[in-house]
């Protein structure tokens, strides 16, 4: 433990990694919702995103795991750029969103998401001071003949985008929609059909998207929706039929302010709940808790609010994706696969590690497959199954081992091909991507978790400008309050210092876990925000915070350094933090870093 904590306070690139590893289904249809609901103010309608998976087989129901979306609003104009996460057959996948007016709809990206988030993660930190013919491109939009009357049913409209086939469906009749969804394979749960009620209205449409055929699961890509819409909304009522329990839901809103819960309230949590010493290993549990203690346990904690800035230079950089012509006169799969890895076409992972995804491999492999000959032979060589991915990341070096069998296989490469095939998939929906930040000059990245019960109304989205910024880094402060050997004693005496400055006393060092179970709120306060001014706080437990830790094991009295001769007793420092109001802890252990050589020594 004492190495762990040493690690802790010289590393000062430790993080928490926030949420589970989401399944983002897309968050399923629901109702209409009076937006004044908590804030006293008049409906408005509401763009939706994410929407619900509709299964083909009824017999199978697809269970969602969460949602991360990110919206951006501009005159009126909503644009939703939503992930999608399905595994399972290609046949199988078919998804529907209902939204408030007729949409366009085009591809995104993997990768703005995994940026996102690295760029936004809360972290907790005991911190120092100290051809086309063989692959052609999809066609442009084509509308069907007339309206929704004119013989084709509820169909407005139907787009191959990437690797899907999108319908674009009016809402003005329940029965001839569901019709058409069942006789397409789009089966909504039985428990769905009135949950479609709220959207059968004139004006109202549905988005109903499935893998087109030759694509796989592997193909799947985020969607971008763009519909005109006062405010953005997910919606989710209809996604307790399919959800997990504490399903995590993850939304940026990208603006000219700070964006708030229009209609949910708004928590902050007590970080003396926080596991500090374990990189907040229980941030979720901690996030749960607290947003179960809001009323209908509706509320969302704001991770980030600032400036969009922190995406500057991480998706289209200077000299990414180099220069198409050259990549079209490279011939020789080997040259061009190492002109895309040093280009930027691999991904960054959110643990940071460079990938190439699954779209990529699959995008690369129409073009230059996996011989299964290459795969037999290896197999028999190494005892190792290689994958298309293994592959590409090393071409030259399986080229030159088994020169006969890749040197026929690809001797007909057609670059120009792949060229257009990049371009369409991953470098033109990066490049838009990139532009909504620079576009939008604020971003606020809010989290939550829901369980099926709960999800009885829809989050909507709305801007407070007299709002301050929210910082994603936190920082504790470590106190060693006894020595030995004039060294600090890391298993004696210690106290932590949250960020918003509760002590918390380890007798005994910090092997003392007990903390953790200490009964106290989750939540510091709960809050209801407006569109202006500041927060109305509906609940404060700063008091009863105070009290449990005071109940449980007060903080001695720490004995003056100036009058300890010989002591080693340190006491945080204070300064101003990176955001309005935000206190940062500094940490003042006197010679840690030598009693880290020393251990090491020792050991």
């Amino acid at each position: 433990m004492t190495h762990q904590l040493i690690d802790s306070l010289t590393k000062w690139s430790n993080s928490v990694s926030l949420i589970r590893t989401l399944s983002s289904a897309a968050l399923g249809l629901v109702g209409a919702l009076s937006l004044g609901a908590l804030a006293g103010q008049p409906a408005l309608p509401s763009a939706q995103a994410c929407g619900c998976f509709a299964q083909p087989d009824p017999t199978a129901p697809v269970v969602q795991g969460g949602e991360r979306i990110v919206f951006a609003m501009e005159d009126g104009v909503v644009t939703a750029h939503i992930q999608i996460q399905y595994t399972g057959a290609a046949e199988e996948f078919a998804w529907l969103l209902p939204l408030p007016s007729e949409p366009s709809f085009t591809l995104g990206n993997e990768e703005m998401f995994a940026r996102l988030i690295d760029a936004t993660q809360p972290r907790y930190r005991l911190g120092p001071r100290i051809d086309p013919e063989t692959c052609p491109a999809p066609p442009p939009p084509v509308a069907a003949p007339g309206g929704p009357d004119s013989g084709n049913g509820p169909v407005v409209r139907r787009e191959l985008v990437g690797p899907y086939e999108g319908f674009i469906l009016s809402a003005e009749d329940k029965q001839p929609l569901l019709d058409w969804l069942s006789d397409n394979r789009f089966f909504v749960a039985t428990d769905g059909d009135d949950a479609l009620d709220p959207y059968i209205r004139a004006g109202g449409y549905f988005l109903a998207i499935r893998l087109a055929p030759g694509y796989d699961a592997g193909d799947l890509q985020p969607v971008v929706v763009s519909y005109r819409s006062e405010l953005p909304q997910i919606p989710i009522v209809l996604t307790s039929i399919s959800a997990l329990a504490d399903m995590p839901i993850m939304v940026w809103v990208l603006g000219e302010h700070r964006a708030i819960p229009r209609n949910f309230f708004h928590t902050q949590i007590n970080d003396a709940r926080i596991d500090w010493l374990n990189n907040a290993a229980n941030y979720v549990e901690v996030v749960t808790d607290a947003v179960d203690e809001a009323e209908g346990h509706h509320s969302f904690v704001t991770e980030y609010a600032g400036t969009s800035e922190v995406m500057r230079d991480r998706l289209d950089y200077t000299g990414r994706f180099g220069d198409p012509e050259e990549l079209r006169a490279l011939s020789d799969p080997g040259d061009y696969l190492e002109y895309l890895l040093w280009h930027g076409y691999q991904e960054i992972a959110p643990n940071g590690a460079e990938v190439v995804s699954a779209p990529f491999v699959s995008l690369v492999e129409e073009f230059l497959p996996l011989p299964p000959e290459l795969v037999a032979a290896i197999e028999a060589d190494i005892g190792e199954t290689i994958t298309a991915g293994a592959l590409f990341w090393d071409y030259r070096y399986w080229l030159e081992q088994y020169p006969d069998i890749l040197g026929p296989a690809h001797a007909e490469f057609d670059a120009d091909g792949l060229t257009d095939v990049l371009i369409e998939r991953i470098v033109e929906p990066l490049r838009q991507a990139d532009a909504l930040f620079d576009e939008h000059p604020y971003l606020t990245r809010m989290f939550t978790t829901l369980s099926p019960d709960e999800m009885l109304k829809d989050p909507a989205f709305s801007f407070n400008p007299d709002l301050d910024e929210v910082s994603n880094i936190h920082i504790a402060t470590v106190e060693i309050l006894e020595c030995a050997e004039s060294s600090p004693d890391f298993d004696g005496p210690t106290i932590l210092t949250t960020e918003q400055g509760r002590r918390l006393y380890f007798p005994n060092g910090l092997d003392d876990t007990a903390w953790q179970d200490v009964g106290m709120p989750a939540s510091l306060r709960t809050e209801v925000l407006r569109e202006e001014g500041a927060p109305m706080v509906v609940s404060d437990n700063a008091a009863a915070i105070d009290s449990a830790i005071d109940e449980y094991r007060p903080v001695p009295a720490v004995p003056d350094p100036d009058e300890d001769e010989g002591g080693c007793a340190a006491a945080p420092g204070t300064g101003t933090g990176p955001h309005p109001g935000t206190l940062l802890l500094v940490l003042l252990l006197g010679g840690l870093a030598a009693v880290a050589r020393r251990r090491g020594r020792e050991r």
